[in-house]
């Protein structure tokens, strides 16, 4: 009633200042309330002595290829330096390891060679990713040769192929379960975002959970998933994604007891999952056994019970299979290794054509699949289904499949572990080892077993091992204080042992060479080892 009472004097107040004008302090006509007919009001606020900087016009004519790329081969010096003066380098700083990089000319099998002809074993298959080694078996160079003959190129939602119909319908027939649709993208990274995506739009719900001990990828989103330091470069862009206890924490453990470690892990998560509010999680990701990060190898009970929690409240389980997939732990998904475990969707790339070419995917159930049927995914490239790739694919999981690859690397697993384990028993720098499959290695400490660093330091012993593995033969990854021992799914015993032989003129001891003698012959024993037929 009060406002009713004052409306009629603020009105006629209002009147008469509508008209006003301040010309003396500069003010421009004052309008209140809406303008009449009569009116002419400009209501846009106008900036004085603003106009447009200088333009500066620079140089924007292409230039002309030097002489240089006339030649047909270049010498060691010019490669050198074309590397130096216009090549950057991911995940480190250039100039370092542009130093530590060999040139490589050829590959052949395991091996890859320089422009010197120095021979280097693959020891950890570049990133995990070359299953097959560095010579491409002749039915995956017809199958691309075939292709590029044929339709080289066609844009994926514009026209398909026959090569993308077979793959999607091999990897239908031999994906567990109900897990029979299929989209694809190039890197792991980009599937591993193309996920995320369906299962928020399919959930309707945002957070994903996942490790910390964990890498899915360097887009914005997957790096945010990821766990380990990498992480941090996003953590001031993104919202949405959760880190969960791990079942293997960094700095304390559950427990002594794997299974009631695992359970202690869950118990942890599952209080997570209320707290953040279960409707709210569209899904819980994770690599069933983590692979960057060290080869953490969880209890079976562990990956069942998330499976379990994810039923519960449906949360979607999502497993990163773009390590592990294709055979690498001895069986051709990472999630088998855990009885009556299937995910609601996974994730796929490097083994799928043994890095031969950019291929990468998801898998999901018919459930899933059948709500994109009508319903876009929100995710697309230029390259999906790209018609080389899928050809490489399809004919590099037939071969995986007509050679049995997962069955093979379970032979040879015994070989890399008792490998490891000898290194391990004998130097206080090799602290412990893991090895499922040809999936293994070491984690690195200080002269005396100490520890070295945490994952997100550097330190100069690292750099030193990785020096010193080049000069004795080996190129593989190093992460943080882990040294990877993930060789190709073809590599014989011999060339295990070789390797393994090695290591300890890194691995520093006085006696560490013959040390292994016993290991070496008792292997070559075994296996009726003939030196002239098996080299």
């Amino acid at each position: 009633s009060r406002q009713e009472e004052m409306l009629p004097r603020l009105t006629a107040r209002a009147s008469r200042v509508s008209s006003a004008a301040f010309p003396a302090r500069g003010f421009a006509t004052i309008q209140v309330g809406l303008p009449e007919a009569k009116e002419d009001i400009t209501q846009v606020f106008k900036h004085d002595n603003v106009g447009i900087p200088e333009f500066k016009p620079r140089d924007n004519t292409a230039g002309a290829p030097s002489k240089l790329h006339e030649k047909k081969v270049w010498s060691q010096a010019e490669i050198d330096d074309a590397l130096k003066t216009n090549s950057v380098f991911a995940w480190g700083p250039s100039d370092a390891l542009r130093e530590a990089c060999p040139t490589i000319a050829r590959g052949e099998g395991v091996w890859l060679y320089d422009k010197d002809d120095n021979k280097y074993l693959d020891w950890s298959a570049g990133a995990v990713c070359t299953n097959l080694g560095n010579s491409m078996p002749k039915e995956i160079k017809s199958a691309i040769q075939e292709q590029m003959e044929t339709a080289p190129f066609v844009y994926g939602d514009l026209a398909v192929t026959e090569a993308r119909a077979k793959l999607s319908s091999l990897l239908g027939d031999i994906s567990p379960g109900d897990l029979n649709g299929f989209i694809y993208a190039s890197g792991g990274a980009e599937a591993n975002e193309c996920a995320i995506r369906m299962a928020r739009r399919y959930t309707g719900r945002y957070k994903i959970l996942s490790r910390y001990r964990s890498y899915h990828g360097g887009t914005t989103s997957t790096l945010a998933m990821t766990g380990d330091p990498r992480t941090w470069a996003t953590d001031t862009q993104i919202t949405g994604f959760v880190k969960i206890p791990d079942p293997f924490p960094f700095s304390f453990s559950w427990g002594e007891d794997a299974e009631k470690a695992a359970k202690s892990a869950l118990l942890a998560l599952h209080e997570q999952i209320l707290m953040e509010g279960p409707e709210s999680i569209a899904a819980i990701f994770m690599e069933a056994i983590t692979g960057s990060n060290g080869w953490l190898l969880p209890h079976p009970s562990y990956m069942q019970g998330v499976r379990a929690l994810c039923d519960e409240y449906g949360i979607l389980m999502i497993v990163d299979e773009v390590m592990c997939g294709f055979g690498r732990t001895g069986k051709l998904f990472g999630f088998m290794n855990f009885p009556g475990v299937v995910p609601d969707m996974f994730t796929f790339a490097k083994g799928v054509t043994g890095a031969f070419m950019p291929l990468s995917g998801v898998g999901m159930t018919d459930k899933i699949f059948d709500f994109y049927r009508t319903n876009a995914p929100a995710y697309g490239s230029t390259y999906s289904g790209h018609p080389l790739t899928v050809a490489c694919g399809y004919a590099t999981v037939k071969y995986i499949l007509d050679n049995d690859i997962p069955h093979r690397v379970k032979q040879m697993e015994p070989t890399l572990a008792e490998g490891l384990a000898h290194i391990v028993s004998k130097h206080k720098s090799a602290k412990q080892a893991r090895v499922i499959g040809l999936a293994g290695g070491i984690d690195l400490a200080g002269l005396e077993g100490d520890s070295l660093m945490h994952m997100h330091q550097a330190h100069p012993g690292v750099a030193f091992l990785r020096r010193r593995l080049r000069e004795e033969g080996l190129i593989t990854l190093l992460r943080g204080h882990h040294m990877h021992c993930t060789p190709p799914l073809i590599i014989s015993e011999v060339a295990i042992v070789s390797s393994i032989y090695i290591h300890p003129s890194f691995f520093w001891c006085a006696t560490c060479t013959t040390d292994f003698v016993p290991f070496v012959v008792l292997r070559f024993a075994e296996r009726n080892f003939d030196w002239d037929r098996d080299t």
